[in-house]
Parts: C-alpha cells; structure tokens; sequence
C-alpha cells in the first residue's frame, strides 16, 4: 500500500520505540474518581475552548494540504493532534493555560475526595484533631499502641497511593509506543508505591503466559523440574542469605521462587541447556523480581488457593519476559566464564559488547582510576602518576575489566549492591534494557569505589574492596554517579534527551510539598464549605447561596485572625477595624471568584 502523502512528516513522539515487553492490551480500568474527573474535565467550558482551537487548527493545516482528515489513517490522525496540541503547548497560548489549570482543579479536588473516601472515619477524626501539630490533618495513627509507624498511613501516603494507582492506569490505556514515553523518567527509581504495577506494566509477555496456562492445563506435572527438591533447597539457602545485609526470606516467596524456576528449568530442558543444572545466576536475576511482586518490604500473607495460582501465572510471565532476550539479559549470561578465560589469558575471540561498554563508560567516567585498575588487574607495579604506557588494545583492555566485573555483570550486579540499590537498577533496566543500562552500572560502582580501589595494587585485593564495599554504597550516591557519568549515553543510546525528566516530591511522599500541601488543604477547604459534601468547583461550581456563605466564613476567619495577630480582642469598631474588614472583604472576594 502506498505511504500517505502526510506520513513523511508526521512522526511518533520524540521517535521512541516501545519497550520490549510483549504487551497485551489494557487490563486495568480507570479507577472510579479518575473516570468522574475525566467526565467532569470533559464538560468544563476550558476543554472545549481547546478542542474548537485544536480542531480549527487541524482543519486549516489539512486544507493546505489538500486533505481530509478521514483521508488519513488513524496513526496519521493522532499524530497530527497531538502535534498541534504540541505547538499549541509551545506557543504557551491562554486557551492551554486556562484547561491545564482548569485539569489541576477538577483532579485535585476529585483526589481529594477519594483520599476522604478511603480514609477510616476515626482515622479523620484523629487528623482533624493532630492538625495544630501537624499542620498537614495527618491521622495520628502512628502514636496508636501495638501500630508500627513505619505503616501508619499518613494523608500525604494515601494521595501519593491514589496518584500511583491512576498513573499505572492511565499508562495501561496508552497505546504501547507511547508507554515508551516513561522512559522519560530514566534515571529516577520508581516510588516504592509505584514499583509493582510499573513493572508489571513492562513485563508482560502473552505468548509465555499462554504456554505455561496451556502446560499447566494439559499436564500439571510438565511444570515441575525433575530437579525440583534441589531447587527448592538452593532457593531456600539463597533468600535466607542477606542481599547487602537486607534479609528478604519468607515462606511465600520461597514457594513463588522454586515454582518460577522449576518451570524455568523444564524450559531450559526442552531447549537443551542445562537438563542436570540450574545456573546459580538466575538465583540472582529473579530475586529482586520476586521481592517486588510479593510486597517488597512489607510482604503479603499467602492468598487463597484459586488467587495463588493467578498470582504465580503472572509471576512466571514477568521472569520469562525479563530472560527473554528482548530486555537484554542473556547477553551477558556467559560472564562468568568469559572472565574466568579472561583472568586466565585463554581468550582467542573478540570482547563481548558488554565488556566494551563496561570498558568505555569507566574509561570516561574516571581515566586514573581506569588506567590504575588496568595495572592492578595484571598485577603491575602501581605508577602513582597514572602516565605509564600499558601497551594494550581496547579488547584487551575490555577483557581485562571483565575478568574484574564479569560474574556480577552476569547477575545484573545483584551479588555486590544493595538491595535498594538492585531496584534501582532494575528500574532503569526495564525501562531501556539490561544490556544498555548493566554494563554503564558497573562501571559507575568502580568509579563510586575509586578511594579504595586506588590503593590496591593486585587483582586480588581490587576484587575484595568490590565484595566488600560495594554492599554498602548508599544509593543516592550511586545514583548520582549514574546520573552524570552513564544516563546521557543511555540515553543517547535510546534516543532520548539527555537529562531526566524529574518525578517531582509529591510522587516520592514528601509532606512538605506543595503539590500535597494543595491537596490537603482542598480536602479541608471542600469539607468546611460545603458541609462535607466535595463538590467538583470547576464543572459543577457552589451555588450563590453557598458561595455566600463561603465568603461570610473566610471574612468572619480572616477578620478574627488580623485582631489575634494586632493584640485585640471584640469591642467597639474603630476606623482602622473597619478598613481591615473592608480590606479582607475585598481579598476575600477576588479569593472566591
């Protein structure tokens, strides 16, 4: 078929490919207040003011043209709206102005409600009575005896639960080459609240989940490895190890883990590989995967029996999409042994493209400390100068550093970091690929290390500070090395601008936000004016009635907090009092309108 006469300029947004993930369509809907919010804003005179401008604009672009809009594809069609939409955005025209912050009202205001909705009655109760304390109507649940703070649920939590869960939802009803737009956000970890869905969200892949759904229904037993007493044994002895001193056992999670990897180990079977052994690597690479999807650090209790299975099916899918070789892990299976004939000069082939990246994101991230770790490796006199000529090609430099990093760089860096640390990674791995982001994350631990490591003058010694040390790398630390010495290239690598594109305060929970503080203080404002009924001000604005009274409160409010502040209390009006009250009147007026 022939190309349209508009496809030739019209392209997908920032020319981003969607990320490998086999990806069905939607599965989860808009949550209630989401879809009553997008009514509400659907109805706002701002929307159509944008819609008319937006078509018109369409209508004149495809006059030019020639064309009607049914003439286009639906591809074509969308991407020419949301172009204009884009110029519009960039013109920073009123009409985009006044919908943004007409959109900022009706979704706080419908968050609000939602946040007053799920919250306990006594929990409110409790805010309400802690706000001079707080300044923020937080429940005090915290203080309660036999809670665990750490769980207590403060108002600012709940928003930020409520956010995550319309983000994820909204993401699923994207088409997948615009899921690829969170990409944006490499270089940011996921909100803890946020983890579970968005990797969910990445790590789907149908193909998988329908083969072992049919496997299961056939015949139960083809699900089960013949090695599966030992792998239950392994996976037991591997949780109850720490990951950078954080304990992750449960029982829940061992059954979750043996189960994906005896069912993993079938597959390998059938493909040949490894019918008598399980590669230790894949204890490493399923562990954060497993630790997420079960709760992360506040584990859930075992479900029914029939929700069990359910859970474990979309368990399975997520690991066997992750080790699919579409995110990249496989391309570093071999480390392992690549390094061990590394270290032992057996090498006779090319370096790997892992060991080429690990290679040349540290040579630029920290040449000293690349140069020094080149010697230590050969076991070379130092030269405290960094200057001395070491007379090898990039290959061998690369195999060099891989003999180093090579069997952590097979389990994705999981054997050495910490466990936050680990999510970290994960995060940016599925949101570009394991081999772009891995390799670059290895280098950067080297370089986080570099005190330590460049008083080392043995291979030896180079890889005890690495065992050692790397656990206890704080991740803000890490993160920003990452930030400046590896993300511009990966972006770059993914076709993506070179900074991140920030998750602001409000979604990590910070309570002094401004964006929280805004909608705690409508959750408070709504109550108090409308009688506890939270009315939607932008498409279903007070009546004048109500708005009176509105206005009569915030005046008897503001009047009573100026004589508090000036020392007086009731008494006869004087000039000056009645010029405050005209004065708050008028602010309070323009407040209301």
């Amino acid at each position: 078929m022939p190309a349209s006469p508009i496809s030739t300029t019209l392209k997908p947004p920032g020319g981003l490919s969607p990320p490998p993930s086999g990806a069905v369509g939607p599965t989860i809907q808009l949550p209630p207040w989401l879809s009553k919010a997008k009514d509400a804003i659907t109805s706002t005179r701002q929307w159509h003011k944008l819609v008319r401008e937006i078509q018109s604009r369409v209508a004149k672009d495809l006059a030019q043209r020639g064309l009607k809009f049914s003439d286009l594809n639906p591809y074509e069609q969308q991407a020419l709206v949301e172009q204009v939409h884009s110029d519009l955005t960039r013109e920073d025209h009123d009409i985009v102005g006044n919908f943004e912050k007409a959109l900022n009202g009706v979704c706080d205001t419908e968050m609000a409600a939602e946040v007053r909705r799920v919250a306990p009655a006594e929990d409110d109760a409790e805010g309400n009575a802690g706000k001079a304390g707080s300044g923020t109507g937080e429940a005090n649940v915290a203080n309660e005896p036999g809670t665990d703070p750490a769980e207590a649920l403060t108002s600012a939590s709940k928003i930020v639960s409520v956010a995550t869960t319309a983000v994820i939802s909204l993401l699923e009803q994207l088409p997948p080459e615009h899921r690829a737009l969170t990409r944006l956000m490499l270089g940011q970890p996921f909100p803890e609240p946020l983890r579970p869905k968005a990797w969910a969200l990445s790590l789907k892949h149908a193909s998988a989940r329908k083969e072992y759904e049919e496997t299961l229904a056939r015949r139960r037993v083809d699900t089960i490895s013949t090695m599966d007493v030992q792998i239950t044994q392994e996976c037991q002895s591997f949780l109850q190890t720490p990951i950078g001193g954080a304990s992750i056992y449960t029982r829940r999670r061992l059954m979750m883990m043996k189960s994906t990897l005896s069912y993993h180990h079938t597959l390998m079977m059938q493909r040949g590989e490894g019918a008598t052994t399980l590669p230790q690597r894949v204890m490493f690479l399923i562990t954060p995967v497993v630790y997420v999807y079960t709760g992360g650090r506040n584990p859930g209790q075992e479900l029914a029996p029939k929700e069990e299975a359910e859970f474990l099916v979309t368990l399975i899918e997520a690991w066997e999409c992750m080790v699919r070789d579409d995110f990249g892990v496989n391309t570093f299976k071999d480390g392992e042994e690549y390094a061990s004939l590394a270290r032992g000069g057996g090498l006779d082939q090319a370096a790997p493209g892992w060991a080429k990246l690990l290679r040349d994101t540290l040579k630029e991230a920290d040449p000293k400390l690349f140069k020094h770790l080149l010697n230590c490796i050969q076991n070379l006199p130092p030269d405290p100068s960094g200057t001395a000529a070491h007379n090898l090609d990039p290959e061998d430099e690369a195999a060099h550093l891989a003999s180093l990093m090579g069997p952590s760089i097979s389990r994705c860096l999981v054997d050495i970091l910490s466990l936050p640390a680990c999510l970290y990674l994960y995060d940016q791995s599925l949101m570009s690929t394991f081999s772009n982001m891995v390799p670059r994350a290895a280098a950067v631990t080297l370089s986080c290390l570099s005190p330590s490591l460049m008083s080392c003058t043995t291979f030896d010694a180079a890889l005890e500070v690495v065992q050692a040390q790397a656990p206890d790398l704080p991740l803000p630390l890490l993160q920003s090395a990452m930030e400046k010495h590896a993300l511009p290239a990966a972006r770059a690598a993914l076709g993506l601008p070179r900074t991140s594109m920030s998750v602001d305060a409000s979604f990590m929970g910070r309570e002094d936000d401004e964006v929280l503080a805004q909608v705690l203080s409508r959750m408070d404002a709504l109550a108090d004016v409308s009688g506890g009924r939270l009315r939607n001000w932008v498409s279903n604005p007070p009546t004048a009635k109500e708005r009176k009274r509105e206005k009569k409160s915030r005046v008897v409010d503001k009047i009573e907090k100026v004589k508090e502040e000036r020392g007086k209390g009731g008494g006869e009006d004087t000039v000056e009092e009645t010029e405050v009250e005209e004065k708050v009147e008028k602010e309070v007026e323009k407040e209301v309108e």
